[in-house]
């Protein structure tokens, strides 16, 4: 049976990185060019949005703090508190202040590991193939200590880690590879990176952008300007499964429901020399791909 595609909510200009919050059966995700954050119940249909000062790239909630959660402006990762309501959520604090020497410098993609750190990484000023790539990949430990893990990188994107592999996936889209890194869970450490998948070799359209993994060890990955998301097998470079979603922008997903079974898709409607039709920048639930995710997992901040 062929996996079915629903469109759950209209537009966005941007949506990206949606965190299934499993306590409370609800989607978060953020709009990054309309600097909102957004609170959805499937079993109710609730959605409700709030806007901050400067572009969210994610919203994680923090463990063990009810309504506190940790999002990005501009080079800082900031505490927020936010009542799942329209008011304007408050920054508590910043965290942590990255790539001071590149102003120009966003952090993107962001995802806790299995013990609570956060890993998030910078995009440079400009999206040109040709832009000096000054933005870096970094991980925030509890205690807001911040190690740059990799250098050299454009445009910071998707982030899976898989504990029975030792292995921690990374995305930087311009690269158009997903890469592997040794992981080593009690240190948050990398080491020796290799690709695990190139879209340049399979000849695939478009960007790799963000992506989640299953159960399996396989990824789900959400291919910017391809109109899919891609499942692919990562030990072994395969492409398994293309899953058509009805928009070329698309963005992130992540698994979610009740028993993780359904992946949650968001997408955009960036004018890169014309704006992609309606319904671009909606978000999607896929059903019926026989695959299950792991729960998405919370940030630890002391």
């Amino acid at each position: 049976m062929a996996p079915v595609v629903t469109q759950i909510l209209d537009p966005v200009t941007l949506g990206e990185g949606p965190h299934w919050h499993s306590e409370e059966n609800a989607l978060y995700f953020v709009s990054i060019s309309d600097s909102t954050i957004h609170k959805y119940e499937p079993d109710t249909g609730k959605h409700v949005k709030a806007k901050l000062e400067l572009e969210p790239h994610f919203i994680l909630p923090i463990e063990g703090k009810k309504n506190h959660f940790l999002t990005t402006q501009k080079r800082k990762v900031v505490e927020i508190e936010w009542f799942a309501d329209e008011r304007p959520p408050k920054i508590l604090r910043t965290v942590t202040e990255v790539d001071h020497e590149h102003p120009r410098n966003s952090l993107n993609d962001g995802k806790a590991d299995p013990l609570g750190r956060l890993f998030t990484g910078s995009l440079t000023g400009s999206f040109e193939p040709d832009t000096p790539k000054t933005g870096a990949l970094y991980r925030i430990d509890p205690d807001g200590t911040t190690t740059k893990l990799a250098s050299g990188v454009h445009v910071s994107n998707g982030l899976a880690f898989d504990l029975k592999e030792k292995a921690f996936y990374y995305i930087d889209s311009m690269t158009r590879v997903i890469q592997r890194y040794d992981y080593d869970v009690s240190t948050g450490n990398i080491s020796n990176p290799s690709t695990a998948f190139s879209f340049i070799e399979h000849e695939l359209k478009g960007s790799p952008d963000g992506m989640t993994i299953d159960t399996d060890g396989n990824l789900w990955v959400a291919v910017f300007g391809g109109s899919n998301v891609l499942k692919v097998d990562p030990r072994k470079n395969t492409l398994l499964e293309t899953v058509p979603i009805p928009v070329p922008q698309v963005t992130s997903a992540t698994f979610g429901g009740p028993n993780l079974d359904i992946l949650y898709v968001t997408t955009a409607c960036l004018d890169f020399g014309g704006k992609p039709d309606p319904p671009s920048g909606a978000t999607y639930a896929v059903t019926g791909l026989n695959a299950r995710g792991h729960p998405n997992l919370k940030v630890r901040v002391n």
